[in-house]
């Protein structure tokens, strides 16, 4: 059954950080508008960190009080073996912030969502996107539940769907992938106490990330080229094998947990790629679904919550009547990719330990994917 028809200035597909950061900002810009999401709640997602220089963006959104949860843990720097065989640590000590955060990313954005109580927000949570139109000065945005069916309208809509770029796709923008990287993930048991940091180590065909979870797992990460991922029956042993050359992050693994089981083990792209412009009639891009960003530059969350609020301050501006808010938008976000770029060529840079490795030539001078 479809509903009668709902009008909003904004509208935003997608629940995620940055998602509701965009909300948020709205909101506390006196802007009416909805979100919609295709989960009723949120779902499990890897990637925990919250460095301290986030800290400042968290207290501007209204949020810092969602990371003094017992279950964030303490977030204290990183172990790193990159670039040669020597395990470095690098400690957030000095920091101005102190220390960061390895949040329970489930309970984090569950309180998030809670947190969007504004009355000038309505969620839509289960509701998959169905179609996205534009027609003259108004979008129309059809959406499906369980049980009903809305044909939503806006002056615009906001694409916070994360790497598929959901909106973008139906309107014909695409993104530009500029590798085809992609990470193995899963969660194990911790073998003993576990530093409260990031664990990094690089290998011939790709790299390994470890981070606790909680205080009895942690959350595995190995990143990989596309062409190297094996079938899902042969993920185990896969695994098992970058895990043997491995230095360090075998040591974390308990070998009573071997062999690894395949339907465990979730394979999601994490690459970096990008859209041209992040914007365009009657829409914006926010978060990853703008710009998705390779995870060794601890981007991730933060990224999102940023890019979050300055899209809000941007179309609250735009509905004013100030359409050049877009082009700061732009130049914003454009400026920090490039940064970014700059930054993940001269890490990956620092490996030369394997230099007729497909996988590592390819992390320097990246050029789009066909």
């Amino acid at each position: 059954m479809v509903r009668d028809s709902h009008y909003f200035p904004v509208i935003i597909i997608g629940g995620g950080p940055a998602g509701l950061a965009t909300s948020l900002t709205l909101s506390a810009r006196g802007i009416p508008h909805c979100i919609v999401d295709a989960n009723e709640v949120p779902v499990n997602k890897p990637g925990e960190a919250i460095p301290p220089n986030a800290k400042p963006l968290l207290k501007q959104l209204g949020i810092d009080h969602l990371i003094d949860n017992k279950r964030h843990l303490p977030y204290y720097g990183n172990k790193a073996c990159w670039g040669d065989d020597t395990l470095r640590q690098e400690e957030f000590i000095t920091d101005v912030h102190g220390h960061g955060y390895l949040l329970n990313r489930l309970l984090f954005e569950t309180e998030l969502r809670e947190h969007i109580t504004s009355a000038l927000c309505t969620n839509f949570w289960g509701y998959k996107l169905r179609l996205v139109e534009q027609q003259d000065q108004e979008t129309i945005v059809r959406i499906e539940g369980s049980s009903e069916s809305h044909e939503l309208r806006c002056r615009y809509v906001v694409d916070a769907t994360g790497r598929k770029a959901s909106v973008c796709r139906q309107l014909g923008v695409l993104k530009t992938a500029l590798d085809e990287q992609f990470a193995l993930t899963l969660q194990v048991p911790i073998r003993n106490n576990m530093a409260h940091q990031i664990h990094i180590e690089a290998i011939e065909n790709g790299w390994w990330y470890a981070a606790l979870l909680g205080q009895s797992q942690m959350n595995l990460m190995f990143f990989a080229s596309k062409s190297l991922i094996p079938a899902k029956s042969d993920l185990p042993e896969f695994l098992e094998n970058a895990l043997n050359k491995s230095i360090y992050i075998k040591k974390l693994i308990d070998k009573s947990l071997l062999p690894l089981n395949a339907t465990e083990i979730r394979v999601i792209p994490a690459g970096t790629s990008c859209l041209d412009v992040p914007y365009g009639a009657n829409w914006l891009a926010v978060g990853d679904a703008a710009y998705a960003y390779d995870p060794i530059s601890s981007y991730g969350i933060t990224s999102g919550l940023g890019a979050g609020y300055y899209a809000g301050h941007t179309l609250a501006d735009a509905l004013d009547g100030k359409q050049e808010a877009f082009d700061v938008y732009r130049y914003l976000m454009e400026n920090a990719f490039q940064a970014y770029l700059e930054k993940l060529e001269n890490h990956y840079a620092l490996e030369q330990r394997w230099p007729q490795s497909g996988y590592w030539v390819n992390r320097i001078n990246m050029t789009p994917v066909a």
